[in-house]
C-alpha cells in the first residue's frame, strides 16, 4: 500500500479531511458521467488544487438533462453541446487548466445516459492507466441515477484491473440512496456561496431545477450539504461527504 493512501485507510471513522492529510504530490482523477458531477463536490475539489495536488476532470459527454423548452428544437448532439460549454465556463471559474480537462465520447444509451458496455470498460480502464491517479473521486454506486451506477461499477472494475495501488472517493449526491460516510469537508457560508456561483454555470441546470423542484440546482447541492452538516452535527452550516474504498493495497 501507498504509504500515504495508507493514513487515509486508517483511524476511526468518519473524519474531517484537514490540512496535511492528503500529501501534494497524490494525483486526483475525476470521473464524471454529467457535466455538473465535478462542481457537485467542488468545494474539496478547490480544497485539494489550493493543497497543490494535481487534478484532472474526464466528463461524460451526455446531453440528457436539458429540457426541450429550453433549448427548442435541439437534438441531442446540441444539447451535450451545450452541457459541454457550460462545464468548460465553470472550470474556468474553478481554475482548472484547460488541458486538464476531458470530454470522454462514451457509448450512451436511449436517454444518452452512460451504457455499461465493455467498450466504455475498455475506455475507462485505458483513461486511468494513462492518468495513474492515486484518488478518483465518483458518484456513489447506491445511487437512483443509472449513470452514477455505472460509473460507479466501471470504476471500481478499472480499479481492481490496473494494479496499482489507488483509492475511490464516492460522492454522496442528492439522489445518493445510501451510503458510509468516512470523509468529509465542513464548508461556510462564504465557501456555500462560491459554490452557488459554480453550480449556476449550469444554467440548463439551474432552470430545469426551478421548473420542476422549485429551487436552483445551486440550492438542491447546498440543501443537501446542510443536510449533510447537520446530521454529522457538525458546527459548519455545509459539508461535503465520500465513502472511501481501497484497491491493490499490496
Amino acid at each position: 500500500m501507498k504509504p500515504e493512501l495508507k493514513t487515509l485507510w486508517q483511524g476511526p471513522v468518519p473524519r474531517a479531511l484537514v490540512e496535511d492529510m492528503i500529501p501534494e504530490r497524490l494525483r486526483v482523477l475525476v470521473l464524471a458521467p454529467h457535466p455538473d458531477d465535478f462542481d457537485a463536490i467542488g468545494v474539496t475539489l478547490r480544497f485539494l488544487a489550493e493543497n497543490g495536488n494535481p487534478i484532472h476532470a474526464a466528463v461524460v459527454q451526455t446531453g440528457s438533462g436539458v429540457e426541450d423548452s429550453y433549448l427548442p428544437g435541439a437534438t441531442l448532439a446540441q444539447k451535450a453541446a451545450l452541457r459541454e460549454k457550460e462545464q468548460r465556463a465553470s472550470l474556468r471559474f474553478f481554475g482548472l487548466p484547460e488541458e486538464k480537462l476531458t470530454f470522454l465520447d462514451l457509448e450512451r444509451d436511449a436517454t444518452d445516459q452512460l451504457k455499461d458496455s465493455a467498450a466504455n470498460f475498455g475506455a475507462i480502464s485505458a483513461f486511468i492507466i494513462d492518468c495513474l491517479p492515486d484518488i478518483i473521486f465518483l458518484p456513489h454506486g447506491n445511487d437512483s441515477n443509472n449513470a452514477h451506477r455505472v460509473m460507479c461499477s466501471l470504476a471500481r472494475q478499472a480499479a481492481l484491473r490496473h494494479g496499482r495501488p489507488v483509492a475511490l472517493f464516492m460522492n454522496r449526491d442528492a439522489k445518493t440512496v445510501g451510503m458510509r460516510t468516512d470523509l468529509y469537508l465542513p464548508f461556510g457560508d462564504e465557501m456555500a456561496e462560491w459554490k452557488a456561483q459554480l453550480l449556476r454555470f449550469h444554467d440548463s441546470q439551474q432552470q430545469r431545477n426551478l421548473a420542476v423542484r422549485g429551487h436552483g440546482f445551486d440550492e438542491r447541492v447546498l440543501m443537501l450539504n446542510r443536510q449533510i452538516a447537520a446530521e454529522l452535527k457538525l458546527e459548519a452550516r455545509y459539508a461535503e461527504a465520500f465513502e472511501l474504498e481501497f484497491y491493490n493495497l499490496g
